[in-house]
């Protein structure tokens, strides 16, 4: 059963990812510190052949400084997917956070490394926190 198991897995990196990250956080975050207000995104980068350790260097470096100078983010968090697919899983305290992202020139300035990488764009996807 457990090998059975093992191998769906397998076959849903991105699932895997994703559970993990879940239980990584589980002591960080409880339902007493859930927010309506909250918002969050997933982003998923499709990144060129060959440009893996550029995009790696690029994604780290603007993580860094977001969580450095935007107040208002709770997580911003890149992950490795299967291949050459990176998500980053964003989270906000409120809707005017999310909004504030990136506005700060020294922030912006990391994007264009970051894109550079890029196959094709971002795909961002909006997600909600479910609080009792």
């Amino acid at each position: 059963m457990l090998k059975s198991s093992q191998s769906k897995f397998k076959s849903h990196p991105f699932l895997v990812m994703i559970i993990a990250a879940i239980i990584s956080l589980v002591p960080l975050i409880s339902q007493a510190e859930c927010s309506s207000e909250e918002v969050g995104y997933v982003a998923t980068f499709d990144v060129k052949p060959d440009s893996e350790a550029a995009f790696e260097a690029a994604i780290t470096k603007l993580a860094d400084k977001v969580m450095q100078v935007e107040s208002g983010v709770i997580m911003y968090a890149p992950y490795k997917g299967a291949g050459s697919k990176y998500y980053m899983l964003e989270r906000y305290k409120d809707t005017a956070a999310r909004q504030s992202h990136a506005t700060s020139d020294e922030v912006r300035a990391l994007f264009g490394p970051l894109m550079a990488t890029l196959a094709a764009p971002a795909d961002i996807q909006p997600i909600s926190a479910i609080c009792s």
